[in-house]
């Protein structure tokens, strides 16, 4: 507020208690600059004074109660001063004032007033006040009713016109000079050099208010540096609100959308899990009827030769496989029903990790809640206290009065000085407030798995080593059996059922040749359905084979796709509820094929992958291994376009440089993965277990020997991690859950 601004330029509030909301009666300050009628300060000192303090009702600003009490709170008499004109104001707006004149003492038409004599003049006095040399005190202290009622009267005008503070102990004696020692007391010259205030701290007025305006002046500089800060922030707060509210509802929407797809495809894993029983149980039966229809065949052929040999000897038999095939029967019906109570935890578990990410926001959003409406309070609060002080402030400087800056000024720079404290502090937890903190729905919620510290059993796989055959791949069967795939020599491979004490159950040789004369031929296997595997050879050749009559149907991937030209296959993996056959390219494609071995179509990979080495399906997903690029990822496989879902990070193990070699997953969806580094000429192996999401590696194990193949398999109702060597021997790791 500069100094020639008009008194009506004040806002009204301004001048209102904010106790009693009138305006203000004998105006008490407060040590935040505030002001309170003297008698409500009374009942708020009285209510609050076993306290010993009480809080600004404006700004909440503590304050601390004088011994004195009310007495001990300075009187603002710049206000007091504003009041007492204002009242002349109003009563300086009737046209024809008739009033008895404070000089001849007549009744008689007013035309000024001397804030000397405290009175209305009438028209002859007033001339006498400003021309008779007796009265030439009172000169500069006279104003119209003119100049009154035209309102443009500024504060530095007013103090012009008011009486020179009189002495608080003498008030005859006008006041020379103020006593820093009793707060800037205007006291005379008596009290000063012999009376009550002598050898006090006593300051020239003109002096002390040329300083403590300077000092003023540069806390109001220093405070407009904040003026925007201090504007902002409560709109920023409600802003932060809005977000915190706007983000809880996107992210409540967001994992309510993720609890109903991950429950329904849970679900859906449990109709699969039903499905897959169905049609092993189906092919049970085609077994069973193709066996005893052969076996009816022979009993045709010998029937004539010994009829009741023969019926006796197939009636054995058919008991013997009906045996037979209603343990494989129930063994199968054990497998499912382990893997569908599994799967039902795993729904139950994501129900319950969806309430508790609930109840997590509704807390977050408490706290925050709770945390903003502190902010919210403190920077209301602060905006009050700094739009007043600026209010007082500039008030006090606006009067230009020596008398009022010298007793004010110094109660106003101390509040400046607190207030510039609490203008600068800054609210950095705004930034992070405006949203709650979560995660992504797994339904794999406080689930665990654990790899047993040493193998459960370590086996030789019959006759591998001692006929020097090589073991490349395997996969598990969910009849329990075992089928490893490899090289015999460099000439042929094998295809080899094992059970799991390592005896071979049947082995099937073919004709393949290593990429030239140092190399074996690479076979590698992924399980279609109960009995049947599809099988893959690096020159092209891609086949079915069944385990039980070990039948084999192959093609050529050239009689599949027209432009296969010279291209290698590289790696296999199946999808058994959709029947499909993913086949991993030396480029950077996958070709999907039917379980007729016809071409579906092709999944394009990212850029990043440079060659699918390994791959394995994970739900709706597809982990690569990428040899070349020695990185690991997991995709999408939906479309003709595989996406990136995240790349699986390197484990850190010796500060070796790692390459991903072989990958599977568990029942409850942690990913395994078989890394190898070549060091000091030999090849050295970890196994990594990694979280369900493929973000963090969380078990690295060393491994004997050179891996061939890893898969996981559930016995017994317990699942198990399963890794076979180069030379044939096969590892056996227990998975332990918990949750």
């Amino acid at each position: 507020m500069a100094s020639a601004a008009a008194l009506k330029d004040v806002e009204d509030k301004f001048f209102e208690c904010c106790i009693c909301l009138d305006i203000l009666k004998e105006p008490k300050l407060l040590p935040c600059l505030h002001r309170i009628c003297k008698e409500c300060l009374k009942g708020l000192i009285n209510k609050h004074r076993r306290k010993g303090e009480f809080n600004c009702p404006l700004c909440k600003e503590p304050c601390i109660i004088p011994p004195e009490g009310v007495d001990g709170f300075r009187t603002d008499f710049h206000m007091k001063s504003i009041l007492e004109y204002m009242k002349l104001q109003q009563t300086a707006k009737t046209e024809d004032l008739v009033k008895e004149c404070a000089g001849c003492s007549k009744e008689a038409k007013m035309t000024s007033y001397c804030f000397k004599c405290k009175g209305f003049l009438c028209e002859q006095c007033s001339t006498d006040h400003l021309t008779k040399n007796m009265m030439k005190e009172h000169k500069t202290s006279v104003l119209s009713l003119k100049e009154i009622r035209e309102q443009k009267l500024t504060l530095e005008r007013l103090a012009s016109l008011t009486e020179t503070p009189r002495c608080n102990s003498h008030v005859e004696e006008p006041a020379k000079v103020c006593c820093g020692t009793c707060g800037n007391l205007p006291i005379c010259m008596v009290c000063a050099q012999v009376g009550e205030h002598k050898g006090h701290e006593l300051h020239d007025v003109r002096v002390l208010a040329r300083e403590e305006r300077l000092r003023v002046e540069k806390i109001l500089q220093k405070l407009e540096q904040f003026k925007d800060n201090v504007n902002q922030l409560p709109a920023m707060v409600e802003k932060v609100k809005a977000q915190l509210s706007e983000d809880i509802r996107a992210k409540k929407e967001k994992w309510g959308a993720e609890h109903t797809h991950s429950a329904g495809r849970i679900r859906q894993q449990l109709t699969d899990n039903a499905e897959l029983l169905r049609r092993n149980k189906a092919a049970i039966d085609e077994l069973e009827e193709q066996e005893v229809a052969k076996l009816e065949e022979e009993r045709k052929k010998k029937v004539e030769k010994a009829v009741k040999e023969i019926n006796d000897e197939y009636a054995k038999l058919a008991v013997g496989k009906k045996s037979k095939n209603q343990k494989l029967r129930k063994g199968q019906e054990v497998l499912y029903g382990h893997r569908g109570t599994n799967i039902n935890q795993r729904l139950v578990l994501i129900d319950i990790e969806y309430k508790n990410l609930e109840k997590s926001v509704d807390m977050q959003r408490g706290q925050n809640v709770g945390a903003l409406g502190r902010i919210s309070k403190e920077v209301t609060n602060r905006k009050i206290r700094f739009d007043n002080f600026k209010s007082t402030a500039s008030s006090i400087l606006a009067s230009n009065d020596n008398w009022s800056e010298a007793q004010c000024l110094p109660d106003i720079s101390n509040a400046g000085d607190s207030l510039i404290e609490e203008v600068e502090k800054e609210y950095p937890e705004l930034r992070s407030m405006g949203q709650v903190d979560g995660y992504d729905l797994s339904g794999n919620a406080g689930c665990t798995v654990s790899i047993t510290e040493e193998p459960v059993s370590v086996i030789d796989i019959e006759g591998v080593r001692s006929k020097g055959w090589k073991i490349f791949h395997m996969a598990p069967m969910d009849d329990g059996s075992i089928v490893v795939t490899g090289a015999v020599d460099k000439e042929h491979t094998h295809i080899t059922v094992i059970n799991k004490q390592g005896k071979i159950m049947s082995t099937h040789h073919t004709e393949h040749r290593g990429r030239d004369d140092t190399q074996y031929p690479i076979c590698r296997c992924a399980p279609l359905d109960l009995f049947h595997l599809a099988v893959s050879y690096r020159d092209g050749e891609i086949g079915i084979y069944n385990t039980q009559n070990i039948s084999y149907m192959k093609k050529h991937m050239s009689d599949i796709v027209s432009d296969w030209g010279n291209r290698d296959l590289r790696s296999i993996a199946t999808d058994q509820i959709n029947r499909n056959v993913y086949i991993g390219t030396k480029g950077a494609d996958v070709l999907v094929l039917d379980d007729k071995l016809t071409y579906c179509h092709t999944l394009k990979l990212p850029h990043a992958v440079r060659r699918a080495s390994s791959i394995t399906i994970h739900n709706d997903n597809l982990i690569v291994c990428d040899e070349i690029g020695k990185k690991a990822y997991i995709l999408t496989r939906k479309g003709p376009d595989a996406e990136l879902v995240c790349e699986l990070p390197k484990p850190d193990h010796n500060g070796w440089d790692w390459q991903p070699y072989r990958v599977c997953t568990d029942s409850n969806n942690f990913m395994y993965i078989i890394w190898t580094s070549k060091t000091s000429g030999q090849w050295i192996h970890i196994s990594t277990q990694y979280s369900q999401d493929g973000h963090h590696v969380l078990i690295t194990k060393e491994v004997e020997g050179v891996m061939s193949g890893m898969d996981t398999v559930l016995t017994d109702g317990s699942e198990q991690l399963i890794l076979t060597t180069r030379h044939g021997k096969l590892y056996t790791y227990g998975l332990e859950m918990a949750s």
